[in-house]
């Protein structure tokens, strides 16, 4: 049986429902099946919120996995409510605009970014980024592998930091590609053809590196 992503969506959102009853406040799914840029290889990024979570709970959720087709394929956030209101607003812009509901509405159960909060997110991603490119270049073994994960974090940092001086949160690689210049612009182009990275000469991997080091040390320092 080949995977189908609405049919495993309303399946696994039934038995929430049906387990949980009225402890569920929201269920929804983000990531690449969002952005429809998934490949054979994708996990579906599930986002769940109870009223509260205990391990019991999480026991009977594992439960719920295991009992669905392609179970190797679930994967993403569950929290209770009150956590979710707690969770550091700049650690929360790619669930808030990226999430869609299943059931219920997740804007509903915390407390809106500021602007704050987005520009603190890009300054965190940029942060994360030059420190997982610095470290990866001086200690993993398989660069290219390496390379093509941090390019794929760069998008998340891109989208933050264009809805931070736009406005405007915009899904998908393509289509962000369309409204960027400069360093951004040549960035994302890199992260859209990372795959191609494993064909890279040793020197095109270096130059890779400085320069997202560098693109990310820019973003990290601007005001």
């Amino acid at each position: 049986m080949a995977f189908e992503i609405t049919a495993w969506l309303s399946g696994i959102s039934s038995k929430i429902q049906l387990t949980f009853a009225d402890r569920v406040l929201f269920i929804g799914y983000h990531g690449s099946y969002c952005r429809h840029e998934a490949t054979e290889s994708s996990d579906v990024d599930m986002v769940v919120i109870l009223d509260k979570v205990t391990l019991n709970d999480l026991k009977e959720y594992q439960a719920i996995v295991a009992s669905m087709p392609y179970s190797e394929k679930a994967c993403g956030f569950i929290a209770g409510r009150e956590e979710l209101e707690a969770w550091p607003k700049a650690d929360m812009f790619q669930l808030v605009f990226e999430t869609k509901s299943i059931f219920g509405n997740l804007q509903n159960l915390f407390t809106p970014l500021s602007k704050e909060d987005v520009a603190m997110a890009v300054k965190i991603g940029s942060g994360n980024i030059y420190h997982a490119a610095c470290h990866s270049f001086l200690y993993d073994k398989d660069l290219k592998s390496s390379l093509t994960v941090l390019y794929k974090m760069a998008f998340f940092v891109l989208q933050a930091k264009y809805y931070q001086q736009s406005g405007q949160y915009i899904p998908t690689q393509k289509e962000l590609l369309l409204l960027l210049d400069g360093k951004d612009r040549e960035i994302l182009e890199y992260c859209i053809n990372r795959k191609s990275f494993m064909q890279y000469e040793a020197t095109e991997i270096n130059s890779l590196y400085e320069k997202l080091i560098l693109w990310s040390a820019d973003s990290l320092k601007e005001k």
